[in-house]
């Protein structure tokens, strides 16, 4: 592609807003448009942000409706319950990858239950792609609107996945750095509490459940969600015990599933999955293990602002628009140590 793609991030200041834009300026194909943000117009993006004062870059208010007419694609990095107006007024002016929450799903009560708000334009849940690439790669590279998963749903649908038609009953324990409370501070996100503490919250009412049981063929019923609070900034560690259907032969199972993403360019198989192994990058880790009664334990670790966000936001961005899948990730190496 000999032009560079117009690339515009509605939305800049908040931890997603920034990986976004490390991500895309790391890609060799794209310039950047437009960073906004009603809280800081008119400011060099150094000025809000130290790390970033050798860019010549500037956070202005421009309207979505100018950023989408000028832009080749526009990523939405803004709240939840607050995208969707914004999605619905530039949806099919541009390509538009959405990193909220407001269209992952495909029904307004399912999103009302979970949101405890109303969905506005539920004609647009019909319309717009979801947008984890190993598992819907088609309807992505075909759509103008995308919606980027949720980062625990995007690892425990990968983990699961394999065995979709299969399950009985997964328990998923899965633990986040505190990145994925966003920047601004609460009492459960709290650094002096945070550091030296883990603790579940939400469980089996989480708003990426929907996420989860769906790509699987599977109900609530059939799963136990326990989303956990870590010590530290960045990533998602999981581990999903699956209990098969019975008849369905275990290690069979586990050789399909270290067969099914062999030729996933950011999916790696691992004997032992870490934490520290993917921090900062685009890769998932993720390892099966065949146990006795018709179980399995599958473990996976990802970088909640990367793939769980941003870098898969690009990802999605280069398959809508026919450029490599890797093109300016594979690149970003993980962090070590």
């Amino acid at each position: 592609m000999a032009t560079r793609l117009k690339a515009s991030i509605i939305g800049i200041t908040g931890y997603t807003g920034l990986e976004l834009l490390r991500m895309l300026m790391l890609h060799p194909q794209v310039e950047i448009a437009y960073l906004t943000s009603r809280q800081h117009k008119n400011t060099k993006i150094g000025d809000v942000y130290p790390h970033l004062s050798h860019l010549e870059l500037f956070i202005t208010d421009t309207s979505p409706e100018i950023v989408a007419a000028e832009s080749d694609v526009v990523f939405l990095a803004l709240p939840h319950k607050t995208a969707q107006d914004t999605v619905a007024l530039i949806d099919g002016k541009t390509k538009v990858i959405d990193l909220s929450a407001d269209f992952r799903l495909d029904d307004t009560k399912t999103y009302e239950k979970y949101y405890n708000t109303e969905h506005k334009y539920p004609e647009l849940l019909k319309t717009v792609a979801y947008g984890l690439p190993e598992i819907n790669r088609a309807d992505i590279a075909n759509s103008k609107t995308v919606a980027n998963p949720g980062c625990f749903a995007l690892l425990s649908q990968i983990l699961i996945y394999p065995f979709k038609d299969k399950i009985e009953h997964v328990d998923i324990f899965a633990i986040t750095g505190s990145s994925g409370s966003g920047k601004t501070a609460s009492e459960g996100t709290h650094h002096p509490v945070r550091n030296h503490n883990i603790k579940s919250y939400n469980i089996n009412t989480h708003r990426h459940i929907p996420e989860i049981i769906r790509s699987a063929n599977i109900d609530e019923k059939q799963l136990n969600f326990v989303p956990t609070s870590g010590p530290f900034a960045r990533g998602i560690f999981a581990q999903a015990f699956i209990t098969l259907k019975q008849g369905v032969d275990t290690d069979r199972a586990v050789k399909n599933a270290n067969l099914i993403y062999e030729n996933e360019h950011f999916i790696r198989y691992q004997k032992q999955v870490s934490l520290a192994n993917i921090t900062g990058s685009n890769y998932v880790d993720v390892s099966y293990l065949a146990e006795a009664n018709n179980r399995i334990l599958a473990q996976g670790a990802i970088d909640n602002l990367v793939k769980g966000a941003a870098g898969n936001a690009v990802q999605n961005m280069n398959l809508m628009f026919g450029i490599a899948e890797n093109t300016g990730l594979d690149i970003v190496l993980p962090l070590y140590p």
